[in-house]
């Protein structure tokens, strides 16, 4: 609440107590705002609804340089009461508003502003109700206006920070663009041999993985086409004494233990190479080269 003396008996006066000490005191030409020290003649005072900080008071700028530029809502909503005071308020109302351009306490919120009104502006009764609710939607409907058009202010703001941060990076991009334009002219052989150099590296790469595959291929068939000799001997064996003569040829016998063990066709040199490296002790004997007996 913004606080005044008289300039001319340095009495403390509140803002609606102004009007009725000039009426009392003679030497009462002016009041001055405790605060910005100001001297208002007349009516005059009835505009300074806000005033400076104590921090601004007392530190002077660098309070100035701390402030923050936003206004608080109640800052928004005295100025709402001083504009339809003097622009839209109609002209039965008009009194009513400015008593209250006089005080700085004005509730914003309807509750609130009823008992205000009914204790500051003595409007009670159904009357004073009727005439509160007139106050009210005047106030309310000048502070909707107000948000809509601020809030289509700050639309408008922050379409057109969007714009100046969009245009601010194309014209970075564009500036990068130049700068690589210039210096691709002068790294063209550059870049040139260091793409052959990379293309042969990866080609070196994918030839030494392609030749690690398949020497590893080669391992693992080299791995399976050794078989178990002792297995083989013993096959060997049973389909023997299933015959009467206890003799085959080997070319009939090799098909049939592919066929018994389950074994691949590339299997066939290894099976011939093991019946014929057979043990003695195994009785089996190789005659002709293309018989195989079992001897008892």
């Amino acid at each position: 609440m913004v606080y005044f003396t008289c300039d001319g008996c340095n009495e403390t006066l509140k803002k609606n107590q102004v009007d009725s000490h000039a009426y009392r005191c003679r030497q009462c030409e002016s009041v001055s705002c405790v605060d910005c020290y100001v001297s208002f003649y007349g009516d005059d005072y009835r505009a300074h609804t806000t005033c400076i900080t104590e921090a601004q008071k007392y530190e002077g700028k660098a309070a100035n340089d701390r402030r923050s530029t936003k206004r608080s809502p109640q800052q928004e909503w005295m100025d709402t009461v001083h504009y339809c005071a003097n622009n839209t308020a109609p002209q039965s109302l008009r009194h009513h508003f400015q008593t209250m351009c006089q005080l700085d306490n004005i509730p914003r919120k309807e509750k609130q502003f009823r008992n205000f009104t009914a204790n500051s502006l003595k409007l009670r009764g159904p009357q004073g109700d009727r005439i509160v609710s007139e106050i009210w939607n005047v106030l309310n409907a000048e502070r909707q206006k107000r948000m809509t058009q601020k809030k289509k202010e700050d639309e408008v703001k922050a379409e057109a920070a969007r714009a100046a941060k969009a245009a601010k990076q194309a014209s970075s991009k564009r500036q990068s663009d130049d700068d690589d334009d210039d210096d691709s002219d002068s790294d063209s052989d550059d870049e040139s041999a260091k793409k052959k150099k990379k293309k042969s590296e990866a080609n070196a790469a994918e030839e030494s993985r392609r030749r690690a595959e398949e020497e590893k291929k080669r391992k693992t068939e080299s791995s399976n086409d050794k078989l178990d000799a002792k297995q083989v001997l013993k096959a060997a064996k049973k389909e023997l004494k299933k015959v009467p003569s206890r003799s085959m040829k080997v070319k009939a016998l090799r098909k049939t233990l592919l066929k018994r063990m389950s074994l691949p066709k590339t299997m066939k040199k290894e099976l011939k190479r093991v019946l014929r490296n057979a043990p003695k002790k195994t009785k089996l004997v190789m005659m002709d080269g293309k018989m195989i007996a079992l001897k008892d």
